[in-house]
């Protein structure tokens, strides 16, 4: 019985020790995160056998979600190239075009103190367009908050 009790216990010792150590993992690689803008471009053809460009862009920064998109919110208003199609600002979402593509921004809380910002973009005009829409845009947010940002190394 003192065998299996010794036992027991050394395992649940050690599963709290390495729940520990995992979260701790957790935390560092979160916070080696915050910042690297995460980007994914790919090319389709649709139906119409017209090309199209999507692309993909996300970024975990130090901030409060709503001040992130109250950021992002003024920044596509005050820019003549984009317009907004549809805002929800209970969800924190916009719909925008800047005429050669369509894009959709989701900012996010993840923690109290951890926002995301998630951007996909679609063209419209059946050609190749700079790859660096949304990585400039997502950047654009981090400089006017003062957040230290840059593209990940994959």
């Amino acid at each position: 019985m003192l065998k299996k009790t010794k036992f027991c216990l050394s395992i649940m010792l050690f599963t709290l020790l390495f729940a520990t150590v995992c979260h701790g993992q957790a935390v560092f690689l979160a916070r080696k995160a915050l910042g690297a803008v995460q980007h994914l471009t790919s090319s389709v053809t649709g139906s119409s056998g017209a090309a199209q460009q999507q692309e993909v862009g996300s970024v975990l920064l130090e901030a409060d979600a709503n001040k992130v998109y109250a950021t992002a919110l003024r920044i596509v208003q005050e820019n003549p190239k984009l317009h907004i199609i549809t805002r929800d600002d209970g969800s924190k979402k916009i719909d925008f075009t800047d005429g050669k593509r369509e894009a959709v921004m989701i900012v996010s809380q993840l923690q109290d103190n951890i926002a995301q910002i998630l951007v996909s973009s679609v063209t419209t005009s059946g050609k190749m367009e700079d790859p660096a829409f949304i990585v400039n845009g997502i950047l654009r947010i981090c400089k006017d908050m003062n957040i230290q940002c840059s593209p990940a190394t994959n």
